[in-house]
């Protein structure tokens, strides 16, 4: 396994927060635990039905995972590549097709990191599997403020479906909140569910073998009728 690398380049953002440095001290505004149960709850419900054995999260080496009891395996990543447990191009994981049951996207999309891991959680997720991804509001009045301009780089609420119907996973998301990731502003934190489709069974036609005559003479019968 390649060595863990313990340093980050350029400043990674997770939701309303900033770090320079893979390190726990960072910077939480006010609110930010009320944030981080919403999330929490949304995540929940996102993977609810059906439960996965367990999941894999990506999220930025900054990113304070949400207090959940599933079973999880985190991949932290910084600007540029996959930094732990393993070291890897963003868009390159050493993990097979088809191979993870569910998996957690968290804030992968903000304007730091270069890579669009959307295409790889596609291909090791299962046939049937359930893909949440997490994603700040562009237009929300907190991305803006720490964000600024920059903000608009992140994938609004159209944006974020057309990027998972890109990838042939189907939206499984309830429609409130649908209806609340329209309304700009509304809700600071976007979860989308979706589901890679599975694959059909395999059904192999029956063939019957034509019947073989058997050669030979008949015995005659000796009987005489009465």
């Amino acid at each position: 396994m390649a060595s863990i690398d313990s340093g980050i380049s350029g400043s990674v953002w997770y939701p309303f927060c900033v770090s320079e440095k893979h390190s726990n001290a960072r910077r939480m505004p006010a609110g930010f635990s009320g944030l981080q149960a919403l999330e929490t709850r949304l995540v929940e419900a996102g993977f609810a039905q059906p439960r996965p054995n367990w999941i894999l999260e990506v999220a930025p080496t900054a990113s304070a995972s949400p207090k959940s009891e599933l079973r999880r395996s985190r991949v932290l990543i910084d600007a540029e590549s996959c930094c732990w447990p393993y070291k890897a191009e963003l868009e390159r994981w050493p993990l097979d097709d088809d191979s993870v049951p569910a998996v957690l996207l968290r804030h992968v999309w903000q304007p730091a990191i270069r890579g669009d891991l959307l295409g790889e959680a596609s291909r090791v997720l299962k046939p049937g599997g359930v893909l949440v991804s997490v994603s700040a509001n562009p237009w929300h009045r907190l991305a803006w403020r720490e964000l600024g301009r920059t903000a608009l780089r992140l994938p609004s609420w159209p944006q974020f479906q057309w990027m998972h119907l890109r990838c042939d996973l189907r939206l499984s998301t309830s429609a409130s909140l649908q209806v609340r990731g329209l309304v700009p502003g509304l809700v600071p934190v976007l979860v989308l569910v979706a589901r890679k489709p599975a694959q059909p069974a395999r059904v192999e036609p029956l063939r019957f073998r034509q019947p073989r005559l058997v050669g030979g003479s008949a015995v005659p019968s000796q009987c005489r009728a009465a």
